[in-house]
Order: structure tokens, then sequence, then C-alpha cells
């Protein structure tokens, strides 16, 4: 075959090839599946099935489950509860339009107490409140839990969250020691647009941020521009201590302890009142606060030196040295409490003392002061009551509270109430060692500072959903 047929040929089969492609496309498009982000495939630019590319849906992969800040059971009245959760959507692009949550309340031996749940949308990049109201059940409740359903959790969407209009001012927590009221005023910075259908919620937190009260309310509506006010409200008090406070701020306390040999009434196994005075004041260290320092200082005819403690928050070091302390040998009845409350003054101004800290000397003594003797006149058995008062003078002078116990009938109870203690409700009188525990006690709820409360309002947030 000559090769202007064989070129005759090629030319037609090129032609024809061309002809069966055009008359054929019509009928591939007729025929074809437009990739959709509906069509539980992987196709077209998506990153999974139905999922990603340009579709509303977000592939699981891609997302970080919310995050649980805290859960708890806030006792109401008997049995009655509020359960509450506060949630963090961490992913700032996605968020889900519904999810249905499951609270369930727990005992130490890990038995459901109660279950209820509700459902939540997510936004993104934000946090809201899980809040089921008057949950009743009995039991001891050691912990709370949350979980989501993992259907809905599968289920994110590309969204953006609604731009926040709401803000809030004077806040103020009133009633804290009776019925508690929070009251706010909510404030529309929007000029043009109306907002509607606000659910706000509002967090009481102790000083440390621990969660210990929760309330919900709803608004209608806050014109452009305008101000509504709101209240939330509790039946039970906040405070803990029947008094009104609780050592939640900080409170550095220097413990004053006489060991002198009266300590050691009867040379009993182990030593009384001794031995019962130094398990009260442990109890006090035991007491106190994990912000609070407490130290001590013991005396008989000098003072301890070094101390035996300098303030520490380290309440465990500081109750195994307040248990070693025992009977200076050969102290007799000799009582130096000046010189033990110069070395307590100068140890809460020390580097160790926590600034802003309440300043607290708890002093213990069963004796008269009669050391130390006057440098000038020896017969002077009135310098050591004079010494010690200016001590307490220049202390209480400075901010420092002194609170005296005098134990037995041993004592100038005049003196250690007028003369050393802050004011004559300062000073306790403690008739024996048992007494002591109850006094301790009493003085370590005295000393709190009234609590301080954080607030917070969660306005339920919005996203704005990619369709």
């Amino acid at each position: 075959m000559e090769w202007s047929q064989k070129r005759k040929i090629l030319y037609s089969l090129a032609v024809a090839i061309v002809v069966v492609l055009l008359a054929s496309y019509p009928t591939y498009l007729l025929l074809r599946e437009t990739p959709t982000c509906f069509d539980k495939k992987q196709n077209g630019a998506e990153t999974g099935i139905d999922c990603g590319g340009g579709c509303a849906l977000v592939c699981s992969v891609n997302v970080k489950a919310p995050r649980i800040v805290w859960a708890k059971a806030f006792p109401i009245n008997g049995n009655t509860y509020d359960l509450a959760a506060y949630v963090e959507n961490v992913n700032i692009n996605a968020g889900v339009k519904n999810v249905r949550y499951t609270i369930r309340v727990f005992d130490s031996a890990n038995k459901i107490l109660a279950e209820t749940g509700g459902s939540t949308e997510l936004a993104p990049g934000s946090r809201v409140l899980l809040f089921e109201t008057g949950v009743t059940f009995s039991g001891i409740v050691d912990h709370t839990e949350v979980s989501f359903n993992d259907n809905d959790l599968n289920q994110w969407f590309k969204a953006t969250s609604a731009p926040y209009t709401v803000v809030t001012k004077n806040q103020i927590l009133k009633n804290a020691d009776t019925k508690p009221r929070f009251d706010a005023v909510l404030v529309n910075t929007d000029l043009v647009n109306d907002v509607t259908n606000l659910t706000l919620s509002a967090i009481i937190y102790d000083p440390l941020r621990r969660p210990i009260a929760v309330s919900k309310t709803y608004v209608e509506k806050i014109s452009r521009g305008g101000e509504q006010n709101i209240f939330f409200t509790w039946p039970n008090r906040f405070t803990k201590n029947p008094k009104g406070g609780i050592c939640t701020t900080p409170v550095d306390t220097m413990l004053v302890f006489d060991r002198s040999g009266s300590m050691d009434v009867g040379r009993k196994t182990p030593p009384e009142p001794l031995t019962t005075a130094k398990n009260a004041a442990s109890a006090y260290v035991e007491s106190a606060d994990i912000t609070d320092k407490v130290g001590i200082v013991s005396f008989a005819v000098t003072a301890s030196n070094p101390i035996d403690h300098g303030l520490s928050t380290d309440h465990d070091a500081v109750k195994l040295v307040t248990e070693g302390i025992a009977i200076e040998k050969g102290s007799l009845q000799y009582t130096n409490l000046g010189d033990a409350l110069k070395s307590a003054f100068s140890e809460i101004g020390s580097e160790r003392h926590t600034k802003n800290a309440k300043q607290i000397i708890v002093a213990l003594t069963d004796g008269v002061s009669n050391r130390p003797i006057d440098p000038a006149n020896s017969k002077n058995e009135a310098y050591a009551e004079e010494y010690a008062a200016l001590i307490a003078r220049d202390a209480k002078g400075s901010g420092v509270q002194i609170y005296t116990i005098g134990l037995g009938n041993n004592i100038n109870e005049a003196f250690l109430r007028d003369s050393i203690a802050t004011s004559p409700t300062h000073y306790f009188n403690a008739p024996t060692a048992e007494s002591l525990k109850s006094i301790y006690k009493s003085i370590s709820e005295t000393v709190c500072k009234p609590e301080n409360f954080i607030t917070e309002i969660v306005v339920t947030p919005r996203a704005v959903f990619v369709e």
C-alpha cells in the first residue's frame, strides 16, 4: 500500500474518532453524576466522605472534642441539686448545631446517683454552661461527669461565632452571708439592632476559682443601645463559717506557745497540759487554708532561737515541729512572753510574710510573765509585763492582731486581756487544756477575712453556620 493511501486511512480514522467523541459527550454529560456533599462518596475536592473541601460539614478528624472545664452538683435544699458543667469548644471555625448531653452524678463507689440531660449548640471558640435545675436524689456526691452523643459529635459544620454586642456592668454580689443576690446591668452596644432571646448564666467562684453556685435567667429583648437589669438569687448562703467567712484569703499566723515547767503538772507521761495544748495548736495549723502560712515560736525563760518554725504553707512540717516541743529542763515556772512576742512579730514582718495577708499572733501561756529581768533594777517585778506590753503595742500598731489564751488559774487575766490582746474580745480563758481545741477553732474562724467571691456572667453564644 502506497503512503498516500495509508495517510488517507489515518485521517479518516482520526475524523471518525473525533466524531464519535463529539457525539458521545452529551450522553456523558447526561449520565454523569455530579459530585455533591450528600452522595455518601468522597469525590470532588472533599477530604472525607461528604466533608471537607467545599462541603459545609467538617471532617471529624479535623476537629477536637468539647473540653469539660468543670462539672459539679450544687446542693440547693435537702436532696435537691442544680447540676452544671462548663464546656469549651476549642475549634474556632467549626460548631455543632445541636448536641445532646448527659450529666451523671456518682458516689464514691462509682454508683450513679442521678442522670439527666439536654441539648445545646456549640458555637466556635466559645464556652457554654450546661445547666439542669431541681434534680432530686439521695446519697453522698463524689463527682459529676458529662458525656455527649457520639452521632451528634460527627456533625461539625463550618461556622463562626456571632459577634458579641451585649456587655455587662455594675456587677455586685450582695448578702453572701444570708440569701445571696447577684445584680448586673446588660448593655446592648449595637446601636442599630435589638438583641432578643438571650440566655444568661451566673457562676460564683471562691477565691481559688472553684465554682460554688450557678444560676440561669432569660432576657426576651434589649433594644438597640439599651440596657436591662438582671439578677440571680440563691436560697442558701455562700459562706461556710457560722460567723460569715472562711479562710480562703491569705492569713499569716504565728503561734506563740508556752513550754515552761508549769506545762508539766504532776510529771505525767506524756506531760500535761503540754500534750493536749500541742494537739490543740496542731489542729489550728491543720485547719489553715492551703494559701495560709503558719509558724511557731515556743518560750520559757527565753524564746526559742532560732524560732521553732518560720511562716510556711508546709503545714505538715509546722505540725511536726509543734508536736516535738518539749519542756525546757530547769525552766521551772519562768515565763518570758515578751521575747516570744518579739520573735513572732519579727517573723511575721519578714520576707516570708505574704503581701496583703492578714497578720495574726496567737499567744498561749499558763503563767504570769516574769522574764526578762529589768537590767536596771532586778527588783522591778512589773518589768516583764511592761516589756511584753510594749512589744504587743508595737505589733498592734503595725496592723498585727493578737489573740491571747490564758490556760488555767495561775495567770494575769487583766494583763493578757487589756495589755496584750488586740481587744478584750481577743482574749480567751481556758480553764483546762481540754478546752483549748475549741478555743483555737474559734480563733481560726474569727481571724478569717470576709470571704471574697469571683463572679462571672456567661451569655450563651450563638453561631453562624455555613449552609
